[in-house]
């Protein structure tokens, strides 16, 4: 009996030397998890943004949880980040973009879809191409706003020529960019809901 427990520890202790027994608990092989490991792609700033912008939607993202977290009536505008950014002059329109693109995406995630009152908040039915379409949407009508450009989702080129957006899917794109459009600049105008 003695002689097959040695045995036994002997095979163990080869296994153990060969690597396939582990001798430590499985959460404690493996590390922390990759950067980015179990995030949303809605919490990565567009690939075509530059260093401005990409910073500007990471300080978003934020500022939307601060002001979620401290029950605060969600505005952008009442970010002092967004207000007075840390970076030269000439940079501030990029980072302003992507610092309201990222407020509105974690301020829709974490209201969970359309909230009475609420204009802004991303449809929870959306899919990655709609949400995207919608945020393109409500940042090309700011824009249109800002331009005291007429209100058309068509004069913009990326509604007509989406980047990045494979051609099967420009309809679902288009249709949650048009809406999107529709509801931003209703709201900008004054209107009374969405349309």
């Amino acid at each position: 009996m003695k002689r097959t427990s040695y045995l036994i520890f002997l095979i163990f202790v080869a296994l153990l030397a060969g690597g396939l027994v582990a001798a430590v608990p499985a959460s404690a092989q493996h590390g922390p998890p990759p950067p980015g490991y179990g995030r949303d792609d809605a919490d990565a700033p567009p690939r075509w943004y530059n260093d401005a912008q990409r910073q500007g939607f990471r300080d978003g993202l934020i500022g939307a949880r601060k002001d979620y977290g401290n029950h605060r009536q969600p505005d952008v505008n009442n970010r002092w980040e967004y207000l007075n950014p840390h970076m030269p002059p000439e940079l501030w329109e990029p980072y302003r973009e992507g610092f309201r693109r990222g407020y509105t995406v974690s301020m829709s995630r974490l209201l969970g879809g359309a909230a009475p009152g609420r204009w802004d908040v991303i449809p929870s039915a959306y899919n990655q191409i709609q949400r995207r379409g919608f945020l393109d949407g409500m940042e090309g009508a700011r824009k249109d706003y800002g331009n005291h450009r007429r209100p058309d989702v068509n004069n913009r080129d990326e509604f007509r020529h989406p980047d990045d957006v494979p051609r099967d899917l420009w309809g679902a794109y288009r249709e949650a960019f048009r809406r999107g459009y529709s509801q931003t600049m209703s709201h900008l105008l004054g209107d009374s809901g969405p349309n």
